[in-house]
């Protein structure tokens, strides 16, 4: 058996690298741990960290089943607010919001056409 002590970073597929981190910056307030190339961003969420990777195209197969890249739990507040910024912002919502599970989930693509959900369950 390996025994892992962390996860270091999930990589993202993206076709913007600037826009893509602005996304992330600004709605979930990731901020920038290395930006030396041109290839690739590293941000942090602490404890979680996102590599965005540039790509010609996003070919995602999760987003093409309906599923999330990232998905985070919020509390019932946050939700509302968060569901609010989204609008503002004119992100594009993909589905939702819709009860799961005794909560409610949304799910809204990052400027690749990533799928994002935020949820919360009481």
């Amino acid at each position: 058996m390996i025994i892992v002590e962390n996860i270091d970073h999930i990589n993202i597929a993206v076709t913007d690298l600037e826009s893509s981190a602005k996304f992330y910056s600004e709605l979930f307030d990731f901020e920038v741990l290395n930006n030396r190339d041109n290839e690739s961003i590293l941000m942090t969420l602490d404890p979680i960290k996102i590599k965005l990777i540039k790509i010609d195209k996003v070919k995602n197969q999760l987003t093409e089943l309906g599923l999330p890249t990232l998905s985070f739990t919020m509390d019932v507040d946050d939700f509302t607010e968060a569901i609010n910024e989204i609008e503002a912002k004119k992100i594009k919502i993909e589905k939702g919001p819709e009860e799961i599970d005794g909560g409610e989930s949304l799910l809204f693509s990052d400027p690749s056409g990533n799928l994002i959900e935020i949820y919360y369950q009481e």
